[in-house]
């Protein structure tokens, strides 16, 4: 496959700056979409040489795959609409993201008793569940495209109300605003964060929470997802934002960015730089992904073959085999016993003996997953990418 880049016909959608470096081949891969569903071939990506955002060519094509996709969203599907549990690698204890990303929230900005609190794209109201019990002194409102949810989020205690109209039209200021897995969707992501900034109190807090794709490369496989942040890359869009940038690593949950910002009561500070090293290793992520093929079609060939994970890596690994594999593998208790795609997920101690299972998750992560799986389940074949 060709990985020679060349000039898309189109600026960066952040900056507006210069011509994309357009990955060559990319457009080969089938994608998954954010709902973790298989989607079909024809994306294209690019990078931006001036502030280093891997992003996807977000032309008319791409805007009504996108729209498509929203249209028949469903959110956590794989499990009857619970949010998605989060692991400790290490020890595989599991807990809820909202509960892990609000605790790590509440301990890194200190948060008062009481304060309003607006999570933008809340989504069936995850993340605000979490907040109500964290901080029962507190208010909450949630915004979303559509009001699908309207009857989850607003029986949620403290919660004033969900809105899907312009943030102009929400009452107030507010002490925090979140989004999360929200500006990875939208084009011109620093255009969106200045808006945020005028319903923020100055000295506000703003948490952002995406996909880290310099080091989970399927992740730059979501057919809606329009940016492929870098910790660097998130930071100058915040930046540029007029926010002061605080934080922004995978300190809090495992493949994901947190960046934590205040808006700053006086001048805002410099805008920060995206190292070119960091931005050019998350554009050339891509080109794992042939490897990880190649490496899973090899352990195909002793037999059936099972997939570890039944969210965006492993769905979109088993549509690029053609939808071949035998079984999924997962340790969230609210997906073990159901299927995925038509095919059943196991937990790890139904493995059938002598399987081969392959962890679709990035390499480092993956080799401490096996490290601790293998031991559990020595009849088992674990294999990283």
């Amino acid at each position: 496959m060709n990985h020679e880049p060349v000039a898309a016909n189109q600026s960066c959608h952040n900056c507006n700056a210069a011509l994309l470096k357009l990955a060559c081949g990319y457009e080969l891969f089938r994608r998954v979409t954010s709902d973790c569903k298989p989607w079909p071939a024809g994306g294209r990506m690019g990078g931006c040489p001036v502030c280093g955002l891997v992003q996807a060519v977000t032309d008319a094509k791409w805007a009504e795959e996108s729209r498509e996709i929203y249209s028949s969203y469903d959110i956590y599907h794989q499990s009857g609409g619970i949010e998605q549990t989060v692991f400790d690698p290490e020890t595989g204890r599991g807990r809820a993201r909202s509960d892990v990303i609000v605790e790590s929230l509440m301990q890194s900005a200190k948060l008062a008793n009481t304060g309003r609190l607006l999570d933008i794209g809340c989504g069936n109201g995850a993340f605000l569940r979490s907040s109500s019990r964290a901080l029962p002194g507190w208010s909450f409102c949630g915004s979303e495209f559509d009001l699908r949810h309207r009857a989850a989020v607003e029986v949620i205690s403290g919660v004033e109300g969900l809105y899907s109209g312009s943030l102009a039209e929400i009452r107030g200021e507010f002490d925090v605003i979140s989004l999360i897995h929200v500006l990875e969707h939208i084009r011109a992501p620093t255009a969106l964060l200045k808006q945020v900034a005028t319903k923020l109190k100055p000295g506000g807090w703003l948490l952002v929470e995406v996909p880290d794709c310099r080091i989970n490369p399927f992740m730059l496989l979501v057919a809606d997802h329009a940016s492929h942040f870098s910790p660097g890359a998130l930071s100058v869009v915040a930046g540029g934002a007029g926010f002061e940038v605080l934080q922004a690593d995978d300190a809090w949950v495992a493949k994901e960015i947190s960046l934590l910002a205040r808006k700053p009561v006086g001048n805002p500070p410099s805008v920060p730089l995206c190292p070119p090293a960091e931005a050019e290793q998350t554009y050339n992520n891509w080109k794992f992904l042939n490897e990880a093929i190649a490496k899973a079609e090899a352990l195909q060939s002793r037999g059936a073959l099972g997939l570890f994970g039944t969210s965006i890596g492993a769905t979109w690994l088993d549509a690029q085999l053609r939808n071949t594999a035998a079984f999924f593998v997962d340790e969230d208790p609210h997906r073990i016993g159901k299927q995925h795609e038509g095919r059943p997920i196991h937990a790890v101690k139904d493995i059938l003996t002598g399987a081969n299972v392959f962890i679709v998750l990035p390499t480092a992560l993956a080799k401490r997953i096996a490290e601790r799986l293998q031991p559990i389940r020595p009849d088992v074949n674990f294999v990283t990418p």
